[in-house]
């Protein structure tokens, strides 16, 4: 999902809600903020245009960005640095998630021989933040790090059903793109949040990729048993099984809520 370009004014500095940057920090967050998923690496122009601050102020804080290795150079353009991607490692709640659950996704994908992804909601978004295995059906999970359509994935149907408060589909609606025949329109989606709701799980059958289905499943808190995140298995509707998806993603949400309680009870003990 690539940022969309934010109009300017005559040399006005504008946020994408409308609103002017007054402080250093909050420009450097327009321009960090401007790369999408698609973004390998933006131009000084394209940077200008998406954040709506000054070419000038833009050129100035890439120059210091790149010096504190937030970003890096590439030819005349530049991308995000690696000193940005260790940063967002340290995060504790995700860092904490993805520890737990890692060898329980490692585990759930040689089980079923398919793709496995974590993901979590962040902001307006949802964010992979771990995923394992390319197995024998080629169905690649996300890269970890990547934002997850919400409409048409099965992670992406789950939070909307699970956090309507945090995800309402007003704003959401007008954005919806048809990755394929089967995917759900703004009309057909308010009655397949209500039935994941109901069921506690969600699944896509060919709505994002023809050829594939996935199954996903809540990771919840193990004290106040909160929507943590998704947890979900892709595989071929060739060769894929629902029901044992299902089964086999049930029990690794469990093996990963038991595996925060111990951490939180490590971390709690005198």
């Amino acid at each position: 999902m690539t940022t969309a370009a934010v109009p300017r004014g005559q040399g006005e500095e504008a946020r994408p809600d409308g609103r002017s940057p007054k402080s250093v920090l909050g420009k450097v967050g327009l321009i960090l903020s401007a790369f999408g998923d698609g973004d390998l690496s933006l131009s000084l122009t394209e940077l200008t245009a998406r954040t709506g601050v000054a070419k000038a102020t833009v050129h100035r804080l890439l120059q210091e960005l790149v010096d504190c290795g937030l970003l890096e150079r590439d030819g005349s353009d530049y991308r995000l640095g690696l000193q940005l991607y260790a940063i967002g490692l340290r995060a504790p709640r995700q860092r904490t998630l993805r520890q737990a659950a890692r060898p329980v996704l490692e585990n759930l994908a040689q089980t079923l021989d398919s793709p496995v992804t974590l993901s979590v909601p962040h902001g307006s978004e949802l964010l992979c933040i771990d995923n394992v295995g390319r197995h024998r059906n080629r169905a690649g999970a996300p890269v970890g790090g990547r934002l997850l359509q919400l409409h048409s994935t099965a992670p992406g149907k789950l939070t909307l059903a699970l956090l309507p408060e945090q995800y309402p589909l007003a704003p959401l609606a007008p954005r919806m793109r048809r990755m394929t025949a089967h995917t759900f329109t703004a009309e057909r989606l308010p009655r397949e949040l209500a039935r994941i709701r109901e069921q506690g799980y969600a699944t896509e059958v060919e709505e994002h990729r023809l050829g594939y289905f996935a199954v996903a499943v809540p990771v919840c808190g193990p004290r106040d048993a909160a929507y943590l995140g998704a947890l979900s298995v892709v595989a071929t509707t060739a060769h894929g099984s629902a029901p044992r998806t299902l089964a086999a993603l049930r029990n690794a949400s469990k093996a990963v809520t038991a595996r925060l309680s111990a951490v939180e009870a490590y971390r709690t003990e005198p």
